[in-house]
């Protein structure tokens, strides 16, 4: 018996994970050439995702819950922080 898993290639710039929440922040994991990746933070101030602090770990963000897109809506426009 032979099983195929079919998933979407990780393109650079793509999001893999997230957003999740890790501690009080928003984090995900983004694709880069290559095949490694890179975690970025939201800012809540700006809306936009910057580079993380060294602190959190590829670990930290796989093992955090994602934020549903219907909350991610809401937290990404500002209306709910």
């Amino acid at each position: 018996m032979i099983t195929k898993v079919i998933c979407p290639v990780a393109m650079a710039g793509r999001v893999i994970v997230g957003p999740s929440k890790v501690r009080r922040n928003y984090f995900r994991i983004v694709s880069e050439r290559g095949g490694s990746g890179r975690i970025e933070k939201f800012d809540l101030v700006s809306g936009t995702w910057l580079a993380a602090p060294e602190s959190v770990t590829f670990n930290d963000v796989w093992s955090a819950p994602v934020v549903p897109a219907v909350a991610w809506s809401r937290i990404s426009c500002g209306a709910a922080v």
